[in-house]
């Protein structure tokens, strides 16, 4: 029964099994940074996205930060309006005989090419999300910054520290959607070969992990 079980896998099965892994992992250790701020690079930018609001509030006029917070939007409403097209091609393909009819772990109500699919427009609506969000907080924060946050206070809370905050999850959502732009390009590939989904997974991931957002790999300077 074991040996017919292994032998029923296919290629498609085990490449997203290594797909559902990585990105595990990636998330995992997002988390064991965040406990653990040292040992990521995210809690050095979040220190920098700090000293920049600071820096800004300095200013005699906002312009500066106002300028510099609408290219950020600009930017996250480039990958929104990718995104939504592409989104609408994606969808476009089930109607289309590009998706393969072929059973999904050994079940015959679930093909393939749906799995295929669904896959990629949750990636899809996944970066949409965190773009959108990342604009809402960019345009809270243009409104914050004009506002002259630093004479203002509730009880600890501080409006510097609002919008400090309030950067720091613009910037998070910013990265989580670019994040998911990366992983949106393998699971593309699987369209074409299962291989090339497993290569494109485990570049992606070895890139994250071990050279853009822990310092694994990288030097220490």
């Amino acid at each position: 029964m074991k040996n017919f079980w292994l032998d029923s896998i296919t290629l498609d099965e085990i490449a997203l099994f290594i797909f559902v892994s990585c990105v595990s992992l990636y998330f995992l250790m997002l988390i064991y940074t965040k406990l653990r701020p040292k040992h990521s690079k995210r809690q050095l930018f979040n220190l920098i996205y700090e000293n920049w609001v600071e820096n800004r509030l300095k200013d005699d006029s906002p312009l500066t930060a106002v300028q510099a917070i609408r290219n950020f939007i600009m930017g996250c409403s480039t990958f929104v309006s990718i995104l939504f097209v592409l989104l609408g091609i994606i969808i476009g393909f089930s109607s289309t005989t590009f998706l393969e009819e072929k059973s999904f772990l050994g079940l015959k109500t679930i093909m393939l090419g749906a799995v295929e699919l669904t896959l990629n427009v949750i990636l899809i609506i996944f970066s949409l999300f965190n773009f959108i969000l990342a604009t809402r907080y960019a345009t809270r924060l243009s409104l914050i910054i004009s506002g002259n946050p630093e004479k203002y206070s509730v009880g600890d809370r501080t409006g510097i520290s609002l919008a400090q905050k309030t950067f720091k999850s613009a910037q998070n959502h910013w990265m989580f959607g670019v994040r998911g732009i990366f992983y949106l390009i393998a699971t593309l590939v699987w369209f074409l070969d299962a291989i090339f989904f497993i290569i494109a997974t485990l570049l992606v991931t070895i890139y994250l992990v071990g050279f853009q957002d822990f310092w694994i790999f990288s030097k220490k300077k």
